[in-house]
C-alpha cells in the first residue's frame, strides 16, 4: 500500500507542467509594459510643458521690442523721414501684400536688426540660448501724406488728436515684433501705438 501511495505522488509530480510559472511571467510582462508606458507619457508631458514655457517666455520678452520700437519711432520719422521706407525696419504706408501671419511680405527677418535679452546685437537665426528680439514698424497710412498739412495727414492716415494739444495729430503705427528663444521657440506680437507725424 505504501508503494502505491508513492507511485501516485510520482505521477502527480510528473503532471505538473509549470503553468503557474508561465502565468506569473505573463503578468510580470504586462506590469512592466504598463510601467514603461506611464514613464513614457510623463516624459512627453514634460517636453510639451517645457516647450510651452519657452513660448510663453518669448511672448513676455516681446514687450522689449515694442518699447524699443516706440522709443526709436521719433528718430525714424525725424526731418520728414516718415515718408521714406527703411528696408526691413520701417514702412511708410500700410502694406497689402502680407504673409499668413499678417506680416508684410517685404520683411526678410534674416536682415532685420536683432537684439538679445541683454540688449546686444545678435544673429536672429543662431540659437544662443538667449531670447532674440526683432521688430518692424508699419505706419498706418494708405499713401504718403504731406507732413506739414494736417488735412493731408487726416485724409491718408489713421490718426488721433492729442488731448494736450488738439492742433497736433498723432499717427498710428503698427509694431510687429518677432522673438526667438531657446529651442527655437518663436513668438509674434503686434501692437498699435500713436506717434508723431514728423519731428
Amino acid at each position: 500500500m505504501e508503494l502505491l501511495r508513492q507511485r501516485r505522488r510520482m505521477q502527480l509530480r510528473s503532471r505538473e507542467s509549470g503553468s503557474v510559472l508561465l502565468i506569473a511571467l505573463i503578468i510580470l510582462i504586462i506590469i512592466t509594459a504598463a510601467t514603461l508606458s506611464v514613464v513614457r507619457s510623463m516624459d512627453i508631458g514634460n517636453v510639451i510643458s517645457g516647450n510651452f514655457a519657452f513660448k510663453q517666455a518669448a511672448m513676455q520678452v516681446s514687450d522689449r521690442g515694442i518699447t524699443d520700437a516706440t522709443n526709436n519711432l521719433a528718430a525714424i520719422v525725424a526731418g520728414g523721414g516718415g515718408n521714406a521706407d527703411q528696408a526691413n525696419r520701417y514702412f511708410s504706408t500700410r502694406r497689402n501684400d502680407v504673409d499668413s501671419l499678417g506680416v508684410p511680405s517685404a520683411v526678410n527677418w534674416s536682415n532685420v536688426q536683432c537684439r538679445d535679452e541683454d540688449n546686444n546685437d545678435c544673429d536672429a537665426d543662431k540659437d544662443t540660448g538667449k531670447y532674440r528680439v526683432q521688430y518692424v514698424i508699419e505706419r498706418q497710412c494708405s499713401d504718403n501724406p504731406v507732413l506739414s498739412d494736417p488735412q493731408s495727414v487726416k485724409t491718408n492716415c489713421d490718426y488721433e488728436v492729442r488731448e494736450a494739444s488738439p492742433e497736433q495729430l498723432a499717427v498710428r503705427y503698427r509694431i510687429i515684433v518677432r522673438v526667438r528663444g531657446p529651442r527655437n521657440a518663436t513668438g509674434m506680437v503686434e501692437a498699435m501705438v500713436s506717434g508723431p507725424v514728423s519731428s
